[in-house]
């Protein structure tokens, strides 16, 4: 299954990854933050029964405070009906920072199952302004990111060089993201996340964006516990999409 065909089965949840990367003493990215572990549940992940984790933490490692390896990542197991998610420690993605450039590699454990996939996250300052990511092929689904201080505002996804959907991003009055739209190229309808019921925990993950998958949480001061997706039709008529909630406790 390709990273677009991902995106669109598991719907408004994309995902994407950035913001607010600070710098070490001699340069170089710090992308971790210095993090050993980060629990699956802070993962942008499906929770049908169609997704099976074997691990409930990610692990971080570190040579000489630089971030190298991510333990734990996504593949699918083949079944009778079909193919299940699997988020397991068989998987990992190797690290590499070069400059303002940073490359993932995707890998296994097991030397008979490879992948193909491939990020290339370019940053300008302490921001990553372009998410290229290659699966099978040469042409890369490409992410650009735009910043109005240090919040994230916009996602804009392409692919052979076409618009494919933008996501714009909404926050409170304390920095928390408020909401999410998501529009699309091909269709005039538009898909609403909605974030409410926050803790006053620090968020842990805040600004630790090497991986997709942990955005949008990780876009917030604090962790949100709720959240709620619509759709609206290019009427106005609202259709409820679904929702999702943590406990307090996780956090």
């Amino acid at each position: 299954m390709t990273h677009f065909m991902k995106k669109i089965w598991l719907s408004v949840c994309t995902l994407s990854l950035l913001t607010c990367f600070s710098c070490s003493k001699d340069g170089e990215i710090n992308l971790g933050q210095g993090l050993k572990e980060i629990p699956i549940f802070y993962l942008e992940s499906p929770t049908n029964a169609s997704f099976v984790p074997t691990v409930d933490k990610i692990k971080l490692s570190y040579d000489g405070g630089q971030l190298t390896r991510i333990t734990g990542g996504f593949t699918f197991m083949p079944m009778v009906d079909g193919f299940r998610m699997l988020f397991t420690d068989q998987v990992y993605w190797n690290v590499a920072v070069n400059g303002n450039q940073v490359t993932l590699e995707k890998k296994s454990v097991d030397k008979s199952v490879t992948f193909s996939d491939k990020h290339e996250l370019r940053y300008q300052g302490n921001k990553i302004v372009e998410r290229k990511i290659f699966e099978k092929t040469n042409t890369p689904i490409i992410y650009t990111y735009e910043y109005n201080g240090d919040l994230l505002k916009e996602e804009q996804l392409y692919k052979d060089g076409q618009f494919l959907s933008r996501r714009t991003f909404y926050y409170n009055a304390v920095g928390n993201l408020d909401s999410l739209v998501v529009s699309h190229n091909t269709y005039t309808h538009k898909s609403v996340e909605i974030f409410t019921d926050y803790d006053k925990k620090p968020n842990k993950i805040k600004g630790i964006m090497v991986l997709e998958e942990l955005l949008p949480r990780a876009l917030s001061r604090n962790n949100y516990l709720k959240k709620t997706i619509i759709s609206i039709s290019e009427s106005g008529e609202r259709t409820f999409g679904g929702e999702r909630t943590w406990g307090a406790q996780l956090f």
